[in-house]
């Protein structure tokens, strides 16, 4: 038998658990370099490696876990309902693998007596009243620190589609593309950053839900991702915005387009407690400065990428999915979908990935100069 073929026949996967009080990571570490094919259906995520994975101490589940099975090919995990999402990544070398299931409400647990104390959970930073003296010193949230951590923000999806083109192509569908696209190509130029997706399938979240998302994540940056609309067929471009007042009937126009959804919402783009809503108008000051450079400099990208169509430029509006970001936050219209011309170039592959390398770069730049 072939030396190479025997070789991956007896290399392995194994699964490691380690328990967190916000939810569980998965550790998988391979002999070689690791290619997943990811499915996730509702609670249940399937991770297709084409080798045994062998799981490690994992006699005892953690109630975040209700099964576990793994075979010749790889491995099925059941997450409890008390898991609100997962999310993976590979590492720089692709020899290993991580699968972080966040819950939606922390468990704290208190130390027992034949027990030493278990380290108490960093909440500091999740504390409201930590972050509202650190906005009205001005210093920002307090875990922008470091630049570790970002949230792309795939605009619309499940029961709202978005806007229609004339071909029936959603924007819902046009934004998830790229979105994923983003977060693969700065998975690959910036290994170290994390990166959350609001959504990854096409599914309903409320615009509440993703600025709430960006917080719990201790974003450095929120970006969400559009494609714009108008009556006149032929308006055509690309602009991107910052959280302030519109100035301009064209910035009013989309704010109330992509406002509309707020009808469809559950969740609050801003929570009503006066104290949210005092940090949320705080940030939308702090932040503004921050949030118009990185507007600027994605509308830079967009040109270069872009050269022969327009730039509507950076703009202002009071889009209700940046309310409430304790971070910088800026939403990109790529182009109109209701433009016949740009509908068909939002449907291909290279004017998809030519956006999100915009973006990509925009960002990587953003974070060189906070740095």
């Amino acid at each position: 038998m072939n030396e190479l073929l025997l070789l991956s026949m007896i290399t392995a996967v194994s699964l490691h658990l380690f328990p967190r009080y916000d939810g569980v990571v998965v550790e998988l570490v391979g002999q070689q370099v690791l290619n997943p094919a990811v499915q996730a259906s509702g609670s249940t995520v399937r991770i297709d490696f084409g080798e045994q994975v062998n799981l490690v101490e994992t006699t005892l589940l953690p109630i975040w876990i209700d099964r576990l099975t793994a075979d010749s090919s790889g491995f099925t995990v059941e997450f409890d309902l008390l898991i609100a999402s997962a999310d993976w990544a590979l590492s720089g070398d692709s020899l290993s693998m991580i699968v972080f299931a966040r819950a939606e409400e922390e468990i704290l647990l208190p130390p027992v007596a034949w027990q030493s104390p278990p380290a108490p959970p960093d909440t500091t930073l999740w504390s409201d009243s930590l972050v509202y003296a650190a906005l009205e010193r001005g210093d920002g949230s307090p875990w922008l620190v470091d630049f570790d951590c970002i949230v792309i923000d795939p605009g619309h999806g499940g029961r709202d589609p978005g806007a229609v083109g004339a071909s029936g192509s959603q924007e819902k569908d046009r934004t998830l593309e790229i979105s994923l696209m983003v977060r693969d190509l700065l998975r690959i130029r910036m290994p170290e950053l994390r990166v959350v997706l609001t959504r990854t399938v096409d599914e309903y979240v409320s615009l509440g839900t993703r600025t709430l998302m960006a917080n719990r994540n201790r974003a450095d940056l929120f970006v969400s991702i559009h494609c714009n609309a108008a009556e006149n067929r032929s308006a055509h471009g690309f602009e991107t915005y910052f959280l302030s007042r519109a100035r301009t009937d064209d910035a009013r126009a989309v704010e109330m387009l992509e406002n509309n959804v707020l009808e469809l919402d559950e969740v609050s783009a801003v929570p009503d407690d006066p104290l949210s809503f005092l940090l949320a108008d705080m940030a939308q000051s702090i932040f503004q400065n921050q949030s118009s450079h990185l507007a600027g400099a994605i509308q830079s990208r967009f040109g270069h990428a872009f050269p022969v169509r327009r730039d509507r430029g950076v703009k202002r509006a009071g889009f209700y999915v940046l309310r409430g970001a304790y971070m910088p936050a800026v939403l990109v219209e790529v182009g109109f979908i209701s433009n016949p011309e740009e509908e068909q170039g939002l449907l291909s592959l290279d004017f998809r990935f030519r956006a999100a390398q915009a973006i990509v770069e925009s960002i990587i730049e953003y974070a060189e100069r906070e740095s």
